[in-house]
């Protein structure tokens, strides 16, 4: 390790201060990886104090001086890093595998290597050497999203300017493409696809958009004001996932599991109106309040030689229909 001047030790004390509120001069010593003589340190601390800043003092094990400093006071102070956080932002360096040649790898990776400026020295030793393996991410049946690179980029300039878009936009059962106006909120990740959610203020609803059926976006001059209240979880509210009509009234489902599948069924949450009642034979059953779509058929479908549906009567002749 190269001889660290004063100025870098000082920023780096502060830097630590912010993260753990009270140092020693022994923890100090190890920071800096023995570098540093611990009476260079000790040194460095009084002439922090005598600069006015409001450090303090008391005595711990072994009478040793535990230095503490006002945790707000040091919100000017860059907070370097750490190990876990590191491994944390590496799941971000991952899941932009999913957006490959578009903006969005591009800036998660420029944040990784942003992030890695702010590891104090060693750091990566820490971490026992390269950081990839901690994460893995597979992806099957994934869109390319390389095409709509540029559009990715357009919305995500609209979104944060909060301008209107022009969309053309091919859905999957009409021939030609849809040309409408709407105001883009966000964009959403979902079940391994890309959607922008955007309201439609000529229909006053939303909209849930694979962007990869957006051929086209024009950013209009004209600006919007977000809907008070907006939230995804509002948006999501009695929705089996994210599709449903909106007016669309949630109804009690009640699905019956058999034994086989009990256990993965009752491991995750599929929904927040969620109960889960275990039965003597081990069977399992679900009921939950959501809206009646083909995304809650779709998903029903695929445990179809482990459940039964209860209720409501439609959900079970539309299950029955694809048992058949």
């Amino acid at each position: 390790m190269p001889e660290v001047k004063q100025i870098e030790r000082i920023i780096r004390i502060l830097q630590r201060l912010a993260v753990k509120s009270e140092v020693t001069v022994a923890e100090l010593y190890e920071y800096f990886e023995r570098q540093v003589p611990k009476r260079t340190l000790q040194r460095d601390l009084v002439e922090l104090s005598a600069a006015d800043l409001p450090l303090q003092t008391r005595e711990g094990k072994n009478r040793q001086l535990i230095w503490s400093i006002a945790h707000d006071y040091l919100r000017f102070v860059p907070v370097t890093m750490q190990p876990k956080e590191m491994i944390a932002s590496w799941l971000l360096h991952t899941m932009s595998d999913a957006f490959a040649g578009t903006p969005l790898e591009r800036d998660a990776k420029s944040f990784i290597a942003k992030a890695k400026q702010l590891a104090p020295p060693g750091v990566f030793a820490e971490l026992h050497g390269d950081l990839q393996p901690v994460f893995g991410i597979t992806f099957t049946g994934y869109i390319d999203y390389r095409p709509q690179a540029q559009i990715i980029s357009q919305l995500i300039e609209a979104i944060t300017k909060r301008r209107v878009v022009k969309f053309i936009y091919k859905p999957h059962w009409k021939d030609d493409p849809s040309v409408f106006e709407a105001n883009p909120y966000m964009l959403l990740w979902h079940k391994g696809a890309l959607y922008v959610v955007a309201l439609s203020t000529r229909h006053d609803n939303y909209l849930l958009l694979p962007v990869q059926r957006i051929r086209a976006v024009e950013i209009l001059i004209t600006k919007f004001r977000r809907q008070p209240g907006f939230s995804l979880d509002k948006l999501r509210e009695g929705r089996f996932g994210i599709f449903g009509y909106e007016g669309q009234k949630p109804e009690c489902v009640v699905l019956r599991f058999n034994k086989e599948i009990a256990d993965i069924i009752a491991e995750r949450i599929w929904h927040p109106s969620q109960k889960l009642t275990r039965h003597r034979d081990g069977s399992l059953t679900l009921e939950m309040k959501v809206v009646i779509s083909d995304e809650l058929k779709g998903w029903v479908a695929s445990w179809i030689q482990y459940v039964s549906v209860l209720s409501p009567t439609g959900l079970r002749i539309a299950v029955g229909k694809q048992r058949e």
